[in-house]
């Protein structure tokens, strides 16, 4: 007993000061109640950052690898040459068409030389019309000749090219599955190459957010790599089955540099309906059994507890549903400080 008298004491000498015959009221800070039929909630989905392009680059014909210019982790530009196989037979075959093709062009020129001075000679009465038929069937055969070579040569300069292996775009080499002096398959995987120039992101998104997002809107993205702004490339209509959620592929600005594989999160803003109204955190105070609670003023500046259902937080603004009405003053801070039934004066702002 004696004790709740001595805390009884402290409290009222605390919360009641008479200073020349007048009673002490504790100026307190207030904010007005403005109450609101929804709030904007700042929603993040998670994502994973991927290359625009990720290739698996393998050479279309065999052959033994003569060299190769790069290794994992190397910074490739577009047409760099990254692996070349052994060309010498290849070379060979160039030249033995090359000199083929020398031979049939310049029988074909004989033979037009001599086409000509035949022609010449029958219309003086001194040539026969079979020599004439006899190389005009020789040209024929010799043009399909020079035809058929030029696209063996045509052949042998592709398959020169398609035994370089160059870079289709700007990127990393993130895989190098070959060395010197390994012979190839047709088809088999060289190295692997991921586009660096552009990244894009695929972040899932649930059914009620997919009309917040469109093709060609500017999101707030962040991870990191810091915050920065990315184009929305495309929605998906269907729903992932697994994630029952949208797709939405973005694309960073080529100044952002973003690590193939890493989380990306993507910012939105949803409109909630709900009845309620902004208060400052820290007009909060714990109430009972984890309910929350605000001190109203009445009429008489005298505090009063009421309840309230906190809805959503951002930063130090708290959203909450109560039974208050417009203009209602509400303790803004040091709410510790006070008790319910307490005589108040507003502060002065």
């Amino acid at each position: 007993m004696i004790l709740r008298a001595v805390v009884l004491v402290l409290t009222l000498v605390n919360a009641v000061q008479v200073v020349a015959g007048d009673v002490y009221r504790h100026p307190v800070n207030i904010v007005q109640v403005a109450p609101q039929d929804s709030y904007l909630a700042n929603r993040r989905f998670s994502g994973r950052a991927v290359a625009a392009q990720r290739s698996a680059l393998a050479f279309e014909l065999p052959g033994t690898v003569n060299a190769v210019h790069v290794e994992n982790g190397d910074k490739v530009k577009q047409g760099d040459v990254l692996v070349e196989l052994d060309r010498r037979l290849l070379e060979v075959q160039a030249n033995e068409v090359a000199a083929a093709l020398a031979e049939v062009q310049a029988s074909l020129e004989k033979s037009e030389r001599d086409l000509r001075r035949q022609q010449s000679l029958q219309s003086k009465g001194y040539s026969a019309q079979q020599s004439i038929d006899d190389l005009n069937a020789n040209i024929k055969i010799l043009s399909a000749q020079r035809e058929r070579l030029r696209a063996q040569q045509q052949g042998v300069a592709l398959r020169l090219e398609k035994s370089v292996l160059v870079a289709p775009f700007d990127g990393e080499v993130v895989a190098k599955a070959v060395d010197s002096g390994v012979i190839v398959k047709e088809g088999q995987p060289a190295l692997e190459l991921v586009e660096t120039s552009h990244t894009e992101a695929v972040i899932g998104i649930p059914e009620v957010m997919k009309s917040s997002v469109s093709a060609g809107q500017t999101v707030t993205v962040s991870g990191l790599f810091g915050t920065t702004e990315a184009e929305v490339e495309s929605v998906s209509v269907t729903v992932n089955p697994n994630t029952l959620t949208h797709s939405v592929r973005i694309r960073f600005p080529a100044t952002t540099q973003v690590a193939d594989g890493s989380i990306v999160y993507m910012l939105l803003d949803q409109r909630v309906e709900a009845e309620g109204f902004w208060l400052p955190l820290s007009a909060l105070l714990e109430g009972y059994r984890g309910t929350w609670a605000v001190y109203t003023l009445n009429d008489q500046k005298v505090l009063e507890k009421r309840s309230v259902t906190p809805l959503y937080q951002v930063g130090e603004r708290v959203f909450v549903s109560a039974g208050l009405a417009a203009g209602t003053q509400v303790v803004a801070n040091g709410v510790h400080r006070y008790a319910a039934g307490q005589e108040v004066e507003v502060a002065k702002q």
